[in-house]
């Protein structure tokens, strides 16, 4: 039994006893004749008093029946004693006396009644401490953890920053040193780049979060929704960038032409490409652009390119002399590869009057060198065309195309 109800019983039980005995000691004051005190009066000695139940509920309800019993037993004698004989001085001093005494049972009993109720508070305020405590610990398990996690997620952010550099680095040398394989390591650029971030995401999640298959695939699941209603246009650069590195449209090193821009590749990334133009310029073109539009490429993966240099005569000259002036100078130029042929197409034009148009088609070593190898078979041509009198000193000055519009436009034709 709690306490709190051991108290309530015992104060009830208590009261009852009292109220009984104050009635039994009206009717004695109420008598004129005095009477022997019965022999079923009830004295509680100090001994029964230590017999009250201290530690535990089960042992105070026995003392409390007893008392119980007591009382409707002296009730019941006072009633037969009222029957008999009004009861006497002495007997009105002895119920006072045992009153006094079971007031101060009473209260002995209340007391350790409160006792017990205190002591009972007292333990249960340890289990709802160390309950709490344990709460506290767990939350601090789980921030500690969480900010170790961090911590280590940087840690492999960085380290991967600096290996995925540092490839790059390798293969950039590689590539510069090697001249037939250089387009195979500048291939492996973007592959490396790819593969290792990819690595760096898997070891965060799985090593550092632990996360496990299926909560991988569920977040994966639920990250492309929100990246597929929130970033269409990120996706698609990003699809885009997988598509040019897997289906090899181009290459970095490759000359293409892409969104009226011509210049080599230097780049491949998932949201973008980079080309560098003939004037230096760094062109910085989304991957669903490149995916979406036409791609003209120059070389395609060979270290070798054709270069179209168009010459351009007055409309009378002698055609076959032109024909070779222009093949001679393509064929002594530095930068020609002999391994594949010289072509030297001659046509009619109408620039503001007839003139005569002299294309030249060679290919290149390197197609880093296309352009310088279009500027020195020009300078070789004329020099020959002014040694031969093809081409005279004034009065002709035929339109002709920007520079650009040419290049662009010639060097993507193979």
């Amino acid at each position: 039994m709690p306490a709190r109800h051991t108290h309530s019983a015992a104060a009830r039980l208590l009261s009852h006893a009292a109220s009984r005995i104050l009635l039994l000691v009206a009717t004695a004051a109420c008598a004129d004749v005095p009477s022997e005190s019965g022999s079923g009066t009830v004295v509680i000695t100090g001994t029964e008093q230590a017999g009250v139940p201290g530690a535990e509920a089960g042992a105070e309800a026995e003392p409390i029946t007893e008392l119980a019993a007591d009382a409707g037993a002296e009730a019941d004698a006072a009633a037969a004693v009222q029957q008999q004989a009004p009861p006497s001085q002495a007997t009105l001093d002895s119920l006072a006396s045992q009153l006094s005494e079971i007031t101060a049972a009473q209260q002995l009993i209340l007391s350790r009644l409160d006792a017990m109720e205190q002591s009972g508070a007292v333990a249960a305020a340890p289990a709802d401490t160390a309950g709490v405590a344990l709460d506290l610990e767990e939350a601090t398990e789980e921030v500690r953890s969480l900010g170790v996690g961090i911590f280590w997620s940087l840690v492999i952010i960085v380290v991967f920053h600096f290996l995925i550099r540092a490839l790059a680095w390798i293969l950039e040398t590689l590539a510069e040193r090697s001249v037939r394989r250089r387009l195979t390591f500048k291939w492996l650029i973007p592959i490396t780049r790819m593969a290792l971030w990819g690595i760096a995401a898997y070891l965060i999640l799985r090593t550092v979060f632990r996360v496990d298959a299926q909560g991988l695939l569920a977040a994966s699941a639920a990250l492309g929704l929100a990246l597929g209603i929130a970033a269409q246009d990120l996706l698609k650069n990003v699809f885009g960038g997988l598509i040019v590195v897997f289906d090899q449209p181009f290459q970095v090193g490759d000359k293409i032409s892409v969104g009226g821009t011509y210049g080599e590749v230097v780049s491949i990334g998932l949201r973008s490409t980079r080309i560098v133009t003939a004037d230096d310029n760094l062109v910085t073109v989304p991957n669903s652009q490149v995916v979406e539009e036409q791609v003209a490429n120059a070389n395609a993966g060979q270290l070798n390119c054709q270069v179209v240099t168009d010459l351009y005569l007055p409309g009378r000259v002698d055609e076959r002399k032109a024909r070779e002036i222009a093949f001679e100078a393509a064929v002594t130029s530095r930068y020609v590869f002999l391994n594949k042929p010289i072509v030297v197409l001659v046509g009619d034009e109408f620039r503001t009057t007839f003139v005569t148009r002299v294309r030249v088609k060679a290919y290149v070593l390197d197609p880093r060198f296309e352009f310088l190898m279009q500027s020195d078979i020009t300078e070789r041509a004329r020099d020959g065309f002014r040694a031969a009198g093809l081409m005279p000193e004034r009065g002709w000055y035929p339109m002709v195309e920007p520079p650009e519009a040419t290049i662009s436009g010639d060097s993507g034709a193979r």
